[in-house]
Order: C-alpha cells, then sequence, then structure tokens
C-alpha cells in the first residue's frame, strides 16, 4: 500500500530525446518510466494475442462476465508464466511490440552503439492475489551483464491494485553485485536484507504504450493483484551489440533499416 517506504515513481519522459540524461538516470535512480513511447494500438494487439490464447486454449477467459479483451478470470484460475512460449512470444503482432523500433531506436541512442535484445522474451499473466517477489535479474545474467537492461511492458492499462511493477530504489548500486564469484540461484544481493530495512519502493499506475526500463541489477517486485481480472505484461532484455565482443548467441541484433521504419 502507499505510505511512507511506497512511493510513485519519477516520470521521465520529458527526456525521451536527451539520451545522456536517461542513462545519467538510469545510473542514479536504477530506472526510468517513460509515458507513451508505443502506439497504444500496437500494444492492444499483443495484448489480443495473449488473451485469446488463454481463452482458446486454456479456458481460463470468463467471456460472459465481459469480452475476451476484458481478460476476466473464469472461476478461480491461476495464472501463468508464458516465457519462452513462441506461439505467443514471437507472433508478430507480439514482436511488433517487444522489437517495435520506437524502443530499438530509444536504446540505440541510449548505448550510442547498435541495439540488441535477447531472443528470449517473458511473459506473466497473474490473477487474483499473485505477486512477484522481491529480486534482481542480475543473477541469472551474470555472465553477461555488462549494460543490460530489462525493458518492462504493461498489456493493458493497471493502477497498483491490478498489480503494477514496483523498483526498490538505490539496490543496482549494492555491493553484493561485485563478488568474484556469483551464484546464479541468487535472487538478492548480498547485503539487501539490512538495505531493505529503510528502502523505499516505487510503483505507478500503467497505461498501454508505457515502458519501464530499468538496470539489470535493481530488485524488482510487483504489487498484488486485487481484481478479477488478469493482469499481462511483457519484459524484454537490452544490451549494446560492443559489449558482447561479436558473440550475439540468443540476442537479435538491429539493422539500420530496423531503425528506419516506424
Amino acid at each position: 500500500k502507499p505510505g511512507e517506504r511506497l512511493k510513485e515513481m519519477d516520470d521521465s519522459t520529458e527526456l525521451l530525446g536527451q539520451p545522456k540524461e536517461l542513462r545519467k538516470r538510469i545510473e542514479q535512480d536504477g530506472y526510468v518510466l517513460l509515458r507513451g513511447v508505443l502506439d497504444e494500438k500496437i500494444v492492444m494487439k499483443a495484448r489480443k494475442v495473449v488473451v485469446n490464447a488463454l481463452d482458446k486454449e486454456w479456458n481460463v477467459i470468463d467471456t460472459k462476465n465481459g469480452g475476451v479483451m476484458a481478460a476476466k478470470m473464469a472461476e478461480k484460475s491461476k495464472g501463468f508464466l508464458l516465457t519462452g512460449y513462441r506461439p505467443i512470444t514471437h507472433h508478430k503482432d507480439v514482436l511488433a511490440t517487444l522489437e517495435n523500433p520506437n524502443l530499438a531506436k530509444l536504446f540505440a541512442a541510449m548505448f550510442e552503439d547498435t541495439p540488441t535484445t535477447f531472443d528470449n522474451k517473458w511473459v506473466r499473466v497473474q490473477s487474483t492475489g499473485q505477486f512477484t517477489d522481491e529480486h534482481s535479474d542480475f543473477f541469472r545474467f551474470a555472465h553477461c551483464a555488462d549494460s543490460l537492461c530489462v525493458c518492462w511492458m504493461p498489456l493493458g492499462n493497471y493502477t497498483p491494485l491490478d498489480g503494477t511493477l514496483a523498483v526498490c530504489c538505490g539496490s543496482h548500486k549494492l555491493d553484493g553485485y561485485n563478488k568474484a564469484k556469483v551464484d546464479m540461484k541468487s535472487e538478492l544481493p548480498e547485503g539487501f536484507e539490512k538495505f531493505a530495512k529503510d528502502a523505499i519502493w516505487k510503483t505507478a499506475s500503467f497505461k498501454a504504450g508505457d515502458i519501464l526500463i530499468f538496470d539489470i541489477r535493481t530488485v524488482h517486485a510487483s504489487t498484488m493483484n486485487t481484481t478479477d481480472a488478469f493482469r499481462i505484461s511483457m519484459d524484454t532484455r537490452w544490451q549494446p551489440a560492443k559489449v558482447q565482443d561479436g558473440n550475439h548467441f540468443g540476442f537479435k541484433v538491429f539493422k539500420p533499416s530496423d531503425l528506419a521504419s516506424g
């Protein structure tokens, strides 16, 4: 719940077109919230792919109390983690959102380099009472974490009551990320337990087309979905090509023609 330790995210939309300032803000705060980066109609086409699959393949959409796009849950349906499920993640309407030219151009400007994005895509469908525990994505990507960013996007309009992403401010600067040996099974950096006692968390309401970019080290979680509809989001990983030393296994490398469209 909003209070002394859960506050509103800072809106960095005014910095669009100022990539150096965006990089500085990510370095300082661990995240940037950017409004309206993607066309809402394109995002809702991606949502349609997900909810149609939930309806036709898993039969978990209550179509009697709302259309399919409302994504109301049938009875007490559980949520889904559809990460890597290519019929959804690599559907043309989903890729039009996740690998959108506007995103690619934004990351090209921020990186001052050719952008790359991991071929695997993360899809999260959360039901009533579900939330994501606090964690950092750093450890599972420690072998390739240099300049790596996460781009999270909601496939709908959500408030914190629906289950929005929240970041732990300053957590990306903890010394626990600098250990010589990293346990890839870890979820939180050493020292986080003490840090968390006084830490400030931030979240926001989101609309389709908004994105949240954060440092791979930033500890994050989600608020609980308290509604009777599924909360649907997707996220991707982005990195400048130069830090990969030409080894782009598992990453899509964008061409100039990819950046020219959109």
